[in-house]
């Protein structure tokens, strides 16, 4: 186990529902105790959201609230995350980067590990066999909460890690919410996401048994590269990465901790996701005040850490949010922002602009739409699903310009219903929206802003020009195209709302073959097309 200081190598996962009581660093302070602390917090995760209630930015409140929750034992917590790491064969080295892990402390009112539990975990050794199937062959990891090692499992006939966690976190609250974890976890069956075959106690020690993979992590292996790795071989593993995510979430959980130290890569470079899950061991169930905040601040999004702003059919989002942040540093060699405290690191990925890919590498500019729009600050603007985000980037990759979502705006119900028809024939992956005015249009933005807008420009409520004015002025519309329709108009008006943002501009009776077309272009246009090497 890694009990290093700004040692992340490995940390836990959280799932839907259930987390650990994520804290902010200590801002400014020299105390022992608060480094300590501060140090936990940047890998725990601890970001906020930094949004008031109406959605405006916030400040450093959040942030603040986070250290006090941090100050009441976020170190225990960490280092019980450490415990239950596990299935590589070998421990990969700390690493500061990761702006992440903390030795262990012990929180005022622990018991101290004593009497059978305590003894049967210090007994554990080569040759012990643990619930009569698996024989230990060796520590793969040991820490001040806890202990992972390889045994084989004497009845399958296969190699498998075992994690255990030290009697001296075990209250009757932990231990229920850690059996309804383990039932979670086992709900997701995906060859990109780590098994877990089972889970029970020893001499009331209570223990995982997973996968094990004979591998190394993202991290490691991202490190390895020297900068951005290959392309093509970055892509395929964002690929399996994705699916992997989307098989968490549709077993209806969150990862939430979503980094390339939880990301296992065999030695075909099939990645498998770790460390599902644990979150729920982090949280003091005694103390409802404490916020459940998880995640590590260089991958988190800026809502992940004040749980009460979220919307829950949103949530989603903070692993698509964690997603876009390691693709963009798989591609680029960098990560989005870099900071020397968390506190600076949360308020970066709060309110500060991201450079875009093509910045760091020219070659990149394909990619800069799909990976900005993952990487919206705004949840309500973010890729909707890491799906979508998975077609991006291999859409992106193509040359291929395919929309995700598609937002129409006509007051004409027939012709909205036509336009509707052909969109679904032509673009049949991509989710359509129709609205009959300009308000319902630009509260469809603001809900899931889409990869393109089709607009009428005589609208009741609101019309075409004041609609395109509003939209350019939000963030995700950057490299959205927007098509403008009318029934009436000419030069004058094409070129006001050219200067407004508009892509392209339409005179009915239009053959919606040619819209269909047009849409295709005009995303070219604001995408890019690939080269034929990013490298």
């Amino acid at each position: 186990m890694d009990q290093n200081v700004r040692a992340p190598t490995h940390d836990a996962s959280r799932s839907e529902g259930v987390g650990s009581s994520g804290d902010e660093p200590p801002m400014g302070s020299t105390m022992k105790t608060k480094r300590a602390a501060r140090d936990v917090a940047l890998d725990i995760g601890i970001a906020d959201t930094m949004r008031s209630p109406d959605g405006a930015p916030g400040g450093t409140v959040a942030i603040r609230q986070a250290v006090t929750t941090l100050d009441r034992g976020a170190a225990r917590r960490h280092s019980l995350e450490a415990a239950l790491q596990g299935g590589l064969v070998a421990v990969p080295s700390p690493s500061a980067r990761d702006l992440g892990r903390s030795g262990a402390t012990r929180s005022r009112g622990e018991p101290v590990a004593s009497g059978v539990r305590g003894q049967a975990l210090a007994e554990l050794g080569p040759g012990t066999v643990i619930q009569g199937d698996y024989r230990i062959v060796e520590t793969i990891g040991a820490g001040a909460m806890g202990i992972v090692m390889r045994a084989h499992d004497e009845r399958l006939d296969r190699p498998v890690a075992i994690k255990l966690v030290r009697p001296s976190l075990l209250s009757r609250g932990f231990r229920e919410r850690f059996e309804v974890e383990a039932r979670a976890m086992a709900r997701v069956n995906h060859p990109n996401v780590l098994q877990i075959y089972a889970s029970g106690e020893h001499g009331g020690v209570p223990f995982f048994v997973m996968e094990l993979v004979v591998g190394t992590t993202l991290e490691a292996w991202h490190a390895s590269q020297r900068g951005a790795a290959d392309i093509d071989v970055v892509l395929t593993i964002l690929d399996e990465i994705c699916r992997g995510v989307a098989a968490i979430h549709g077993a209806g959980t969150l990862h939430r901790d979503l980094k390339p130290s939880n990301i296992l890569l065999d030695a075909r470079l099939h990645p498998r996701i770790a460390d599902l899950g644990l979150a729920v061991l982090n949280v003091d169930a005694s103390d409802p005040s404490v916020a459940e905040v998880v995640g590590t601040p260089a991958y988190m999004a800026p809502e992940a850490a004040n749980p009460k702003s979220q919307t829950p059919e949103l949530r989603a989002r903070i692993d698509v949010y964690s997603l876009g942040c390691i693709a963009y540093e798989l591609l680029t060699g960098v990560r989005p922002f870099e900071a020397s405290t968390s506190a600076d690191l949360l308020a970066l990925h709060a309110t500060a602009p991201v450079r875009r890919p093509s910045e760091i590498i020219a070659e990149l500019e394909p990619f800069d739409a799909c990976i900005m729009q993952a990487l919206a600050k705004n949840p309500a603007e973010r890729t909707p699903t890491v799906e979508a985000l998975a077609h991006a980037l291999v859409a992106a990759r193509r040359g291929q310009a395919e929309p995700v979502r598609i937002l129409v705006a006509e007051d004409d119900a027939d012709f909205r219903s036509l336009m509707e028809m052909t969109l679904a024939r032509e673009f049949p992956e991509a989710a359509i929206e129709s609205v009959g005015d300009g308000r319902e249009a630009l509260a469809a933005f603001d809900r899931q802003a889409p990869s393109v807008a089709i607009l009428d420009l005589q609208m009741p409520a609101m019309s075409g020009l004041e609609l395109t004015a509003l939209i350019r002025a939000r963030e995700a519309s950057r490299a959205m195209p927007i098509l403008v329709l009318t029934g009436e108009g000419g030069p004058e008006e094409w070129r006001r709302l050219s200067a407004l943002g508009a892509d392209r501009f339409f005179v009915k009776p239009v053959i919606l073959d040619d819209v269909v077309s047009a849409v295709r272009r005009a995303l070219l246009e604001r995408t890019g097309a690939p080269k034929s090497s990013a490298r």
